[in-house]
Parts: structure tokens; C-alpha cells; sequence
């Protein structure tokens, strides 16, 4: 029963295919959309796997003329593909339809799309000459736009035309049309180029000329009065002429100049919904899940698309409407387009990364909000919630550290320095804060005339001084009295005036009494009480850097649990691990990004940035050994410098007696190494880069081109700056202008460069 049921899928399924192998399809192609009066353009109709015995039947499309031109028939790997094409035509400017064609088949009747053809008149077109071996012949040529009052970000097609003469004697043709160089002073666009096959033709004057269409989009990056053009390309044209014997075709190269087009671009109205990321056009959201059944911790991919009409490639991705919190989302990322987008119209994708906190019974809706300018409104888009099943229990705190065992014992991730708050940084100033109160409490209490001494060790001193104080006024007598307070306190640096006295007047045979002077005394007894005892400190600095326990990380796992340790208390070396992870899972954009955003917190990067592409400037040649220790450290010990000067200062002041020298020693070689330790952390600490502070720098997250200008149809100056540092120098509609370490120029996309300091 089984086997029967496998070969019935399977003779269903090959059927299925083979249906829609042999369906009839019908399509059909305008080659211009812009025409001037009397400009006929080629419209084709393509009619696949149906076999047709005579041309379509043609529509009516009064006033527009459709004429039959030409039939063409290919064969495709088995499958028939007819062309029909036909000239249409307009004899009155406006805005026409061309109707669908429709085909009767046995299945019934399919029809094509219908398209917009705008007709200009034929002055909108400028008159020029090439001249010829000393003849002027004329070509023509005109820009075209749909609209000539869009809105600020509203894309719109834009056709530049050449008109070639077909008259005789010389009959041109295009070889290479080049690009054309328009001025585009607050406009993006494409590049303008086209093909060397004409789009229709033109019967003006007399004259006949060959069209060809230079088709591209733009987009006003400002608001008010704009001027596309003018502008120039050298095209190689062909030129047929009679020679003896027949003909000859011969290539030269020619200016050809185009015109200028003003626009009246419109501001968005006010009142645009929050979440409105500046999408301007009309536009459709599909939401599709990579999976609907998941276990709980894991990680969700969800594609969106959003096709439609108008500035496709400049505005950010839906938004998950997860009002109660039930999603870890993380940054939805663009799909690259593939290449130029000449069109307005197309499809952007995006991929959205996210994980469910708990369980839940669907995802919810996704949220697109953009400007109509059809509608002249803010349209709102959500797509419809997905059912989807969560299985599974939370990782115990065991089973994801065996989870993230993963790195080579070479790659381990550091060990992290404990958080660093001001109160650790700052407290240690409270020592030598006491230290400078309590000398400037001394040089106070020196200078008071009456003191209440409690200290045994104060009081026994402030005795024996009364005992120098209460001798008798004899000269001779107080001088022995107080060399000998002196020599009993140890005392001899400061002091020798009294030693010398007592030793001249003293130790003479019959010493005579002298009268002792007031203004002697109090000088003598005001030098003795500087042997007062002293209140010594010790400066203890204890360490402020405190290590925790390293983390592992697992590449697929871990980078959500980083990222939400780091929001409870970020530290530096959670930016490495975070770089770990990234390169391991081949981001190498964010991967750089994270490694610059750790070497900006003082940690060495040097071993992640060789694995890394891009373009990165040169770290500071023998002052890398600086990053051991982080760099508000080396600020630290040069304050701890300046307070030591402080406190030589005004031990130099106050302080007198045998303790002085010491102490100033110690305090100025703390002022020495603080000052010479902390200038030298603080001026060489490295970097990691050459041309700029990392704070102000940036890196380029994303694969992406570096273009000249800024939009898509920029000249290419780069491939690929992925992971390159850089300095961004100015931002302008969704797009910056970055310099790189090197010197060199150019714009990135906005969203593909993330600065390091967040």
C-alpha cells in the first residue's frame, strides 16, 4: 500500500510538472514608455508553448496606432517561443494605455499585462549637429521623466533619448552609447545606458531618426526645485556611406549632448505614523518563516519580501509587532539586490534573526509602514500571524556551560575584568584627600595660641616646655634649658641657632647673667614646639582591578547570552568574546566591529584583526605592552601624581622637624612616577589605529561596493570594504560618505556601517 501511494505522488508530481512545462504563457514588452509625437516604439508579444497560424489578434487602442512590424520564432530546449512585434504610435501628447492582447486556447483565454505610455510633444526634444567631413548632420535628443513634481524619496523611471539621423549621405548608427555623465545635484540615480539596438523611430522635418533609449531611475534626496541634466556622453557611433564598389561602414566617436529637466520635488506630509522608516511608493509585504516548529532558546530566520513600486533599495525592513515581549529580536539584515535596479519597480528582502523567551502559539505580525504617493497617505501593511510550535525546556546553567565548550584551548575567550564603576575608580582619592586635611589641620594647629592638648604624649611635652618657659630671664640659664629640651626630643636638624648660643655663652669660665630679650625668647620657644609629635600617615592603595570568572561562548548559542549579560553590566572583554563568535560564524563585518569596539576599551585586537579582511590602520609600533593594564588606570596614577605634589607642597609649608625629609622623599617620587607613569600611558596608549581617534571612527559591518557617488548606480571604486575601519564624513538619504585608513574616498550604504563607539 505504500509503494502504491510513493508512485502516485510520483506520476502526480512528474504530471504537475509536465502541466506546467506545456501551459501557455503570453507576455508582452514596451521598449520605451516615453515617446514624443509622431515617435513610433516597439511593442513585443511573446507567445510560449502555443502554436500560432497567424499573428494575435490586434486590440483596440484608438487613439494610440499599433502597426505589425516583424515575426520572430526560437526554439528552447524543446520549448517554442514566437515574438510579434508591432510599432505604436501617438499623434496628441498625454498619458494612453496600451490594452493586453489576448489569446483563445483550449485551456481558455490568457491574456498580458497592459502597460502606461506617456506621449511628450516634439519640442520637449533639442536640436544638435555632428559635423562630418565639413557637413553638419542633426541628431536629437530629450529627457524624459513620468512625473515632474514627485515627492522627497519617491523613485521614478527616467528616459534619456538619442535620435540618430537615417538620411542619406551619412547613415548612423550606435556602436557604444557609454554612460551619460547628467549632473545630478540632489538627486540619486542609475547609470544612464542602453543598447546598440534602437527602440523605434521618428519621422520629423523630413527627416527619419533612429531612437535609442538610455533607461534609469532616480530619487530627490531634497525637497524643493531640482534640475536633472544636463549632461554629455562620447558614444561610438557607425556611419554607412558609398565608396567605389559598394558600401563601407566606418566608427567614430562624437559628443552627444542632452538636456536639462526640472523638478518640483514635494515634502512628505506631516502626521507619518511611528515606525515610518521613509518608504515612498506602493508596496506589498509577504512574510515567510524558515520553520514552524522549534525548540525553546533556539534561533528563528524569518524572510520578508516587499515588492511594489518606488525607492526599493532605501528603506529598513518590517518590524515584529511582539507587544508583549515574548521575542529576543536581533538586527534584520538586507538581502543585495543583484545588481542595478534600473526599474522603480521590484522586490527588497530582508532576513530577520530572533528567539522566543517562552513558549508561544504563533509568530506575530510583521508591520510595514510607507508613504503612497498615488494615495497621498501613509498606508500601514501588517501580514498575518504564523502558527508555530515551540518544544523543548530553558538550558540549566550545567548543561549551557557544556554547551559553550567549544573553543580550541588557542582561542579560548579572556577571563573578564570585573565591572569598573566610578566608585571603585574614585574611591581610592578619599587617602590622600585625608592626608592633605590632616597637613593643613596641622599647619592650623600650629598657629593657634591656646590649645586643649588631651594626648598623654602632648601634655608630658607641653610640661617639660613650661619647665624651658618658667626658667628665669637669664640668658644663660634659658639657653640650657632649652638645649637640653632639644637634645631629650632628639633633636638637632632646624634647631642649631640654640645649640650654638648655649654653647658661646654657656661653657664660658664665670659665665655672667644677661638679660633675655622677649622677642629671643618667644623665636626659641616657637622653634621647640615644632618637636610637637607628629600624626603619620601610610598610603595603602589597594588593587582596583578585580578579575571574575571568564565565560565561554558558543559561536551559535552564545551571542545572545553575551548580549544579554552585557545588558545587565557590559565589560570589554565581552566585545572580544563577541568577536570570537562572529568569526567563527563567518560575519566578518560585525566580527570587526566587535574587535575594534574591544581595542577601544584599551584590549589588544592585534591577533582578531589579522584574520580579519578589510581595510585596518597600523597599531602603534612597542607601546602595545600599554594595553595590560586599561587605559583610565594610567588617568588614575596621574592624579595620584598631582595629589602627591599637592601634599609635598604643603609638607614643605608646615611640616618641620626630623620626619620632613623622609616625607618629602616619598612624596615626590609618588609625584615623579605618577606624572611620568600616567603622561606616558595616557599619550602613547595605543589605539590601534593611525589617522583617528577610535571613538570617532566606524566600520563597515556588510559586503558592499564602495561607490563614487550616492546611489546604486555609482562607479564601483571597490568591490568590497567589509570589515574596513573608517570615518564617516557626511550621511545623506540612507546613504554616508566614508574615508578609510589609506586616504581613499567614497559612499557606503547607511545601514552598512556601524560606529564603534555605540
Amino acid at each position: 500500500m505504500r509503494f502504491f501511494v510513493i508512485i502516485s505522488f510520483l506520476i502526480l508530481t512528474r504530471g504537475s510538472n509536465l502541466l506546467a512545462k506545456d501551459t501557455p504563457v503570453i507576455e508582452t514588452k514596451l521598449d520605451s514608455s516615453i515617446i514624443v509625437v509622431g515617435e513610433k516604439t516597439y511593442l513585443t508579444v511573446w507567445v510560449e508553448n502555443l502554436t500560432l497560424i497567424d499573428w494575435p489578434t490586434t486590440p483596440k487602442a484608438a487613439p494610440l496606432a499599433l502597426k505589425r512590424e516583424a515575426q520572430r520564432r526560437y526554439q528552447i530546449n524543446g520549448r517554442i517561443r514566437e515574438g510579434f512585434r508591432y510599432l505604436v504610435s501617438a499623434f496628441e501628447p498625454g498619458i494612453y494605455k496600451v490594452p493586453p492582447f489576448e489569446l483563445e486556447t483550449n485551456s481558455g483565454v490568457i491574456r498580458s499585462k497592459s502597460h502606461t505610455l506617456r506621449v511628450a510633444p516634439i519640442n520637449s526634444l533639442e536640436t544638435h549637429g555632428i559635423k562630418i567631413n565639413g557637413e553638419v548632420t542633426p541628431y536629437l535628443t530629450g529627457v524624459f521623466l513620468k512625473k515632474t513634481n514627485p515627492y522627497l524619496g519617491e523613485t521614478q523611471d527616467v528616459e534619456a533619448k538619442l535620435y540618430l539621423s537615417q538620411a542619406a549621405p551619412h547613415l548612423l548608427r550606435l556602436s557604444d552609447g557609454n554612460v551619460i555623465n547628467l549632473k545630478k545635484d540632489g538627486l540619486a540615480a542609475w547609470r544612464f545606458t542602453t543598447t546598440s539596438e534602437p527602440t523605434g523611430y521618428l519621422d520629423y522635418d523630413g527627416h527619419q531618426f533612429a531612437v535609442y533609449t538610455y533607461s534609469s531611475s532616480i530619487n530627490a534626496l531634497q525637497a524643493g526645485s531640482l534640475i536633472l541634466g544636463p549632461g554629455s556622453t562620447n558614444a561610438t557611433l557607425l556611419r554607412r556611406q558609398m565608396v567605389r564598389g559598394g558600401f563601407a561602414t566606418r566608427s567614430f566617436t562624437a559628443k552627444i549632448d542632452f538636456p536639462s529637466v526640472q523638478l518640483d520635488v514635494r515634502p512628505l506630509p506631516e502626521g507619518a505614523p511611528s515606525g515610518f522608516g521613509g518608504a515612498v511608493g506602493t508596496f506589498s509585504i509577504k512574510v515567510r518563516p524558515l520553520s514552524l516548529e522549534l525548540e525553546l532558546g533556539a534561533s528563528l530566520t524569518v524572510e520578508t519580501r516587499i515588492t511594489g513600486s518606488g525607492n526599493i533599495d532605501q528603506f529598513p525592513g518590517p518590524k515584529l509587532i511582539d507587544l508583549n515581549k515574548d521575542w529576543k529580536q536581533f538586527e534584520t539584515m538586507a538581502k543585495p539586490s543583484g545588481g542595478e535596479r534600473r526599474s522603480s519597480s521590484g522586490t527588497a528582502e530582508f532576513s530577520h534573526v530572533l528567539r522566543p523567551l517562552k513558549k508561544v502559539e504563533a509568530l506575530p505580525p510583521y508591520r510595514f509602514i510607507y508613504f503612497d504617493p498615488l494615495l497621498e497617505n501613509y498606508e500601514v501593511k501588517e501580514s498575518l500571524p504564523f502558527p508555530i510550535k515551540i518544544t523543548g525546556e530553558p538550558l540549566s546553567p550545567k548543561s549551557l556551560r557544556e554547551a559553550l565548550e567549544f573553543l580550541p584551548l588557542g582561542e579560548r575567550p579572556l577571563k573578564a575584568f570585573g565591572k569598573s564603576s566610578p566608585l571603585n575608580k574614585w574611591a581610592w582619592q578619599i587617602i590622600p584627600a585625608l592626608i592633605t586635611c590632616s597637613i593643613l589641620g596641622i599647619a592650623f594647629r600650629n598657629r593657634l595660641k591656646a590649645r586643649h592638648i588631651t594626648l598623654a604624649p602632648r601634655r608630658e611635652f607641653e610640661d617639660k616646655l613650661k619647665g624651658v618657659t618658667s626658667a628665669s630671664n637669664d640668658r644663660v640659664t634659658f639657653f640650657r634649658e632649652a638645649a637640653r629640651f632639644a637634645t631629650e626630643h632628639d633633636a638637632a636638624e632646624g634647631l642649631e641657632e640654640i645649640f650654638k648660643i648655649r654653647d658661646e655663652i654657656c661653657f664660658q669660665q664665670d659665665p655672667k647673667p644677661e638679660p633675655l630679650k622677649p622677642s629671643e625668647k618667644k623665636r626659641v620657644l616657637t622653634l621647640l614646639r615644632t618637636l610637637s609629635p607628629l600624626l603619620l600617615f601610610s598610603i595603602t592603595i589597594g588593587t582596583l582591578i578585580q578579575t571574575s570568572k571568564g565565560i565561554d561562548h558558543s559561536p551559535e548559542e552564545a551571542k545572545a547570552d553575551i548580549l544579554a549579560s552585557m545588558e545587565a553590566g557590559a565589560v570589554r572583554e565581552h566585545l572580544h568574546n563577541l568577536a570570537i563568535c562572529e568569526l567563527k560564524l563567518e560575519n566578518y563585518g560585525e566580527a570587526s566591529l566587535w574587535a575594534h569596539r574591544y581595542q577601544l576599551h584599551g584590549g589588544d585586537s592585534t591577533k582578531l584583526m589579522s584574520e580579519l579582511p578589510g581595510l585596518h590602520a597600523r597599531s602603534p609600533e612597542g607601546t602595545e605592552w600599554l594595553s595590560f593594564l586599561p587605559k583610565w588606570v594610567y588617568f588614575q596614577i596621574f592624579i595620584l601624581g598631582v595629589w602627591s605634589l599637592l601634599i609635598a607642597i604643603l609638607t614643605t609649608w608646615n611640616i618641620f622637624g626630623n620626619k620632613r625629609k623622609p616625607l618629602l622623599v616619598t612624596y615626590f617620587v609618588f609625584t615623579g612616577l605618577g606624572l611620568i607613569i600616567g603622561i606616558t600611558g595616557m599619550k602613547f596608549y595605543p589605539e590601534g589605529i593611525s589617522f583617528e581617534p577610535l571613538r570617532e571612527l566606524s566600520i563597515v559591518t556588510e559586503k558592499t561596493p564602495l561607490r563614487s557617488h550616492p546611489f546604486e548606480g555609482g562607479i564601483t571604486i571597490r568591490e568590497n570594504v567589509v570589515g574596513s575601519l573608517c570615518r564617516v564624513k557626511v550621511t545623506r538619504a540612507g546613504w554616508s560618505m566614508i574615508k578609510l585608513p589609506e586616504g581613499g574616498t567614497g559612499w557606503v550604504r547607511m545601514a552598512d556601517v556601524s560606529p564603534i563607539l555605540e
